[in-house]
C-alpha cells in the first residue's frame, strides 16, 4: 500500500475518547483472608476477592453497559493508531462522529444523573443485599462518586516527520525524521488493514450463515447480521482514508450483493440464499484477503 503521512495528515485527525466510571467494586481483604485460610493456601495472594458494593443495581449497571456501547461505537467509526488510546478519525467521518459522540455524552450524563439522584437510597438498599458484607465506611460520598464519572473527547492533528522542532545536528534530525516517518507508515498500514479486517470478518459471517448445514438445512439468520453488514458498508466509505480503490471496490461489491435482499428472503427462500452466497464467495475470491488482513484468513 502506497501511503504518505503528509497526505493523511490532511485527510484525518487523531481522536481520544476517555470515559471514566465508578464501578462500585472494592477488594475485600477480610473475606480474601478467610478464603485463603479455608483452602489452606500458603500465600496470602493465592486468591483475590472483590466485593460488588452495588450488586443488582440497575441504575449503575445501565451506566456501565452504556460505557461499553459507547466505546464500541467509537471503535467502529475510527481506525487503530497507537498504544496510547488515540484512534485515526478520517475527516469524512468527522461530522458523523461528533454528532454521535454528542448524543452519547448526553445519554451517558443522563444515566449518571439517575444513579446519583438515587445514590443514598441505593446505599441503604445495598445494606440489605450484602448482609454482613456491608460496611458503610467503604462507600464514598455522592460528591466523591460524581467526580469518578467523565466523558471527554480530545482531537489532535496527525503529526508529520517534519515536526521535530529541536536544535539537533542535521544528520541526527534527518535520522529521527526517517525513523518517525517509518513508524507513522507502520501505524497507517495497521489502520488500513483494520478496515480490511472488518470487511473480511463481515464476509466470513455472511458466508457462514448462508452456507447450509451438512444435512442441507438453512442456518438461523438474524436481522442484525444483515443490518450490521449494511452499516459497515456505509462506515467504510468514511474510513477509507488512503482512498484505496481495492477496498472501495470490495465494499461496493458487498453493498451490491445485499441490495434489495431482505432478511425474510434469506430465511425462507433457498434461491435467495444461494444467489447471495455466490456473490459473497465471488468477493472473497476476487481479493487477496490473506495479504490485506491481519485476521486469520480461512
Amino acid at each position: 500500500m502506497e501511503a504518505h503521512t503528509p497526505v493523511v495528515s490532511k485527510q484525518a485527525m487523531l481522536v481520544t475518547l476517555t470515559i471514566g466510571v465508578y464501578t462500585g467494586r472494592k477488594q475485600d481483604r477480610a473475606t480474601q483472608a478467610e478464603v485463603v485460610s479455608a483452602h489452606q493456601a500458603k500465600s496470602a495472594r493465592a486468591a483475590s476477592v472483590y466485593k460488588n458494593l452495588f450488586s443488582d443495581c440497575a441504575e449503575l449497571d445501565a451506566v456501565l453497559k452504556f460505557q461499553s456501547k459507547a466505546r464500541a461505537r467509537h471503535y467502529e467509526l475510527t481506525l487503530p493508531w497507537d498504544d496510547h488510546g488515540r484512534r485515526l478519525l478520517p475527516t469524512a467521518a468527522f461530522m458523523t462522529y461528533t454528532d454521535e459522540v454528542r448524543t452519547m455524552r448526553e445519554e451517558f450524563e443522563s444515566l449518571v444523573k439517575v444513579f446519583l439522584d438515587k445514590y443514598d437510597t441505593l446505599v441503604a438498599a445495598a445494606a440489605f443485599r450484602l448482609g454482613t458484607l456491608f460496611d458503610r465506611d467503604e462507600y464514598l460520598t455522592r460528591e466523591q462518586v460524581e467526580r469518578r464519572f467523565r466523558f471527554d473527547v480530545d482531537y489532535t492533528p496527525v503529526p508529520t516527520a517534519g515536526d521535530f522542532r529541536v536544535d539537533l545536528e542535521d544528520v541526527v534530525r534527518s535520522e529521527l525524521a526517517e525513523k518517525y516517518e517509518q513508524r507513522m507508515q507502520d501505524q497507517l498500514v495497521a489502520a488500513h488493514r483494520d478496515a480490511w479486517d472488518r470487511l473480511y470478518s463481515a464476509l466470513s459471517r455472511l458466508k457462514d450463515r448462508l452456507t447450509p448445514t451438512q444435512d442441507g438445512k438453512a442456518k438461523v439468520f438474524h436481522t442484525t447480521t444483515v443490518e450490521g453488514v449494511r452499516e459497515l458498508c456505509q462506515t467504510l466509505t468514511m474510513l477509507n482514508v488512503t482512498n484505496d480503490l481495492e477496498l472501495e471496490s470490495a465494499r461496493a461489491m458487498l453493498e451490491s450483493a445485499l441490495d434489495g435482499v431482505t432478511v425474510d428472503e434469506l430465511r425462507k427462500e433457498e434461491g435467495s440464499r444461494a444467489v447471495t452466497l455466490t456473490n459473497v464467495n465471488r468477493i472473497l475470491d476476487a481479493f487477496n484477503f490473506g495479504a490485506l488482513c491481519t485476521v486469520e484468513v480461512q
